[in-house]
Formats: C-alpha cells, structure tokens, sequence
C-alpha cells in the first residue's frame, strides 16, 4: 500500500502522505521514555536499497539521520558497520548479524526514481524480539523528495517513542539584519524545522513582530508599527494587526489602534484574535471576531496584562500581569472571569504559551539571577528551568509538545533561535540567514 502525491495540487502537498501499519508488537521492549531527564541514546540501523544507485539514496538517508539524531535519542549506526546488505524491502534480516553490531531497531528501505517521481518503502523491525513493527510507504513527485524523508522520519520517530513526529513541521520567525547604513531591518520568514527551504514574506518596509499561525495554517496574524525620534530615541507611536495568507501571499489590515497592540494569537478554533492593548500606562487583554469584527475587553484597571495565550481547549486563558505588583502569570476563564495567579517564585515572568498537549506552559523569566525559558503546570505544581542564557525568551511549542524553541541573544548582541526537549536536555541553535527573533512553531503551516 501506497500514498501517492502525484494527484495533490501544491496547496495540498504539506497534507499527510504517509501510512504506517502497526502490526502485533505485543513482546516488543519498551526502551524509551522522552519524559525523563536521563536517556539512552536507542540504535538504529538504516539500510537503504536503491534498483538505479542514484544519489537519491544518500540524500533520503542524510535528512532520516539528521532528523533523528536531532532529538538525541538516537544513535544512528553507519551503513560501514552493516554485516548485511539487504536487497529492497522484502529481503529477510539476519537478525544476529544486527545484534553483533547493536542495532536496536533496523529500518529495511527501498528507494525507487522512475519518470519524475520518487517512491519510499520500509519494514521497520525491532531487532532483539526479532520482529517487524510497523511498515511505511509513500511516493510523491521528485522534488518533494526531502518532504518525503522527513515524513519516513516521524513514522520512525512515532513508533518508538510513541510520540508524534514533528520533522515535516515548518516555524515562522522576524529575521534581523543589522545595516550600517539603514540600521535594522525586520522580516517575516519562514523555513523548514532543519533550516531549510528558507524564504522571506515580508521585505522589511516596516518593523514586524510576533508572527502567530492559525490553527488551520493557512494563515498568520502579525503586528507592525510606526516609530519616531524623541529626544534621540526611537519611541513606538502606534501599531496595526495584520493576517498573511500563506497560500496567496496577501496581507489583510485587521484593525489599526491608536495605543500599542502586542502579541496577537488565535483562539483554538481560529475565529478570534486576543491580543493585549495598551492606553495611557496600563494595558488590558482584548478579543477581536474575525467575522463580526467586533472587539471586546476581558481585562480591566490599572494594571499591564499582556501576552495571552488561549488553552488548547479554548476554555481558559493564560497571560502575565503585574497585578499583584510583581509581573506573575495568571489564569482566567475565556469570558475574562475566574482569575487567579498561577506563579509564585521570584523574578518576572513573561510570554506565557499552552502546549498543544495542555499539560505544560511554557514562560521567560527574568530577575533571579538571570534569563531563563521555564515550564510550569496549568495547577501551578512543576515549575521548572529548561535554558537559560542572555535574553531567552519567546517560547514556542512544538506540535507534538515534546520541545521549545526560543529567541536568544549571545554575547556579541546576536539574536538567534534555539531549541530545547522537555527534559531540559539537547539545546541547540537552529540556522538561520540572519539573526532572527520571535519563533512559532506550527505543524500545520502549509508553505
């Protein structure tokens, strides 16, 4: 059995392509737990057959073993240590000239090229109980081939884990460059989740921030604003919403505020917009119908509430507040009632972001020592550190809620983008052309 691509318009090439079988695994080991602070790196073998020896087979097996070596919780074994060399998808394993070379789980991959359009097919077995667990096979256009590795990737990723694959995934961001001449220039991007296939949205016209996706990603909304020069500083004047349409390109005025607007995020369904909107000192959280256009006010006073963030479930809302006179998080329901403080420790907190799983926030904190990217319960209970560093902030989830990533500015006053697990472990920097800033993180981004 096969996905073919080749009936997809463009539009829909980012759907899912790929099957993959769960057979009876009922004496298959349990090895990995990705939830726990210490991890053995699991052994994979990855044997690839190719009928026509192009150079397809080298490049599907670069992005596989780039992907899963990238979450370090495996160990990719290289093809020089192979005892077998199996020919296509059928071929049996000898399961113990895998075992003497420690392979945990072997992946047996035919590769096929033929008139444009490239197939991918595998059993994926577990080596010491001497079994296939899962087969996966899709096929597609030639030059979706990395697409393809990718989805191969998350079959692998998902059967061992037990965890859905985010290697297919995309994440928008605002690429800084810093021009002597022009000084800082800021525009929306968007790349694959390993850097690649890098392309700008916006050509730096305007100061752009905080890109957010739609649930359905099709869509972002941003914010832009105007600055001026007072008294030898840039002060914001005032800023306006927007929607890009990711298909078309075209970008949509959702409304312009006299105060400053900050942080735009959809709600669960994609219907409303909340955002936080700042009057006179204090800043209230506000919702915005994207059908009915009309706008209303959930939080109110003297106070700054800022960066909401709605549940996965739509039912509550998260946000930061220094109503309680230090900057906290807090939780109230979606109607603007029920709050209630969520942190409780020293420093400032900000950003606050649900996991698309409901079960962690992610946060920045500052004070206390330094800059930190943290995750705390929606009970309040957990509350942990996962990266610290000069100016992490901006947290932004994974689809599968198993990573972070974040903004981060070095030493030398370079911004850049890191990920970090759950767990605290395997943080590492993510290319980009530029210096960048203010990631999200979508499964479902479609360009």
């Amino acid at each position: 059995m096969y996905i073919s691509l080749k009936k997809f318009s463009l539009k829909k090439i980012f759907a899912i392509m790929f099957m993959f079988i769960f057979c009876d695994i009922s004496n298959a080991e349990v090895i990995v737990n990705i939830n726990k602070g210490v991890m053995k790196a699991i052994s994979v073998a990855v044997n690839i057959f190719e009928p026509t020896n192009s150079s397809l087979k080298f490049k599907i097996d670069k992005v596989i073993s780039n992907d899963l070596k990238s979450t370090y919780l495996f160990r990719m074994i290289s093809e020089k240590a192979f005892m077998q060399d199996l020919k296509g998808k059928d071929s049996k394993p000898q399961f113990h000239l895998w075992k003497t070379i420690n392979a945990q789980y072997l992946v047996n991959m035919e590769v096929k090229e033929e008139m444009g359009e490239v197939k991918v097919e595998f059993s994926l077995y577990d080596v010491f109980s001497e079994t296939k667990v899962g087969i996966f096979s899709a096929s597609g256009k030639s030059s979706d081939w990395r697409k393809i590795a990718h989805l191969a990737a998350n079959s692998i990723y998902e059967r061992i884990t037990g965890e859905k694959g985010y290697f297919d995934t995309k994440f928008l961001y605002v690429s800084v460059n810093k021009n002597s001449r022009i000084g800082k220039t800021y525009r929306l991007a968007i790349m694959d989740q390993d850097g690649f296939n890098h392309r700008f949205l916006t050509y730096g016209n305007s100061i752009v921030l905080t890109p957010r996706l739609s649930p359905n990603g099709t869509e972002f909304a941003y914010f832009t604003y105007k600055e001026k020069i007072i008294n030898g500083r840039r002060v914001p004047t005032s800023a306006s919403i927007y929607r890009y349409n990711l298909n078309t390109g075209s970008t949509q005025l959702i409304s312009h505020f006299k105060g400053m607007s900050y942080a735009p995020r959809y709600s669960p369904d994609g219907s409303k917009l909340i955002f936080s909107l700042s009057e006179r000192g204090a800043s209230s959280i506000y919702t915005f119908d994207l059908q009915t256009r009309r706008i209303d006010r959930l939080t109110k006073g003297r106070c700054i509430d800022t960066s909401p963030c709605y549940s996965p479930d739509g039912k509550q809302i998260v946000f930061n507040s220094d109503r309680g006179g230090a900057q906290q998080l807090y939780i109230m329901d979606t109607d603007g009632s029920n709050i209630r403080r969520l942190s409780f420790s020293r420093g400032r907190y900000a950003t606050p972001v649900w996991s698309p799983r409901g079960d962690w926030i992610a946060f920045t904190k500052f004070g206390a020592g330094g800059f930190y990217i943290g995750v705390i319960r929606p009970d309040g209970s957990g509350e942990r550190m996962l990266a610290s560093g000069n100016l992490v902030e901006g947290p932004t989830w994974s689809p599968n809620g198993r990573v972070v990533m974040f903004s981060h500015q070095d030493y030398n006053k370079k911004n850049k983008i890191f990920s970090v697990d759950i767990t605290g472990y395997n943080k590492h920097e993510i290319n980009t052309p530029f210096e960048a800033i203010d990631p999200e993180w979508s499964v479902n981004a479609k360009k």
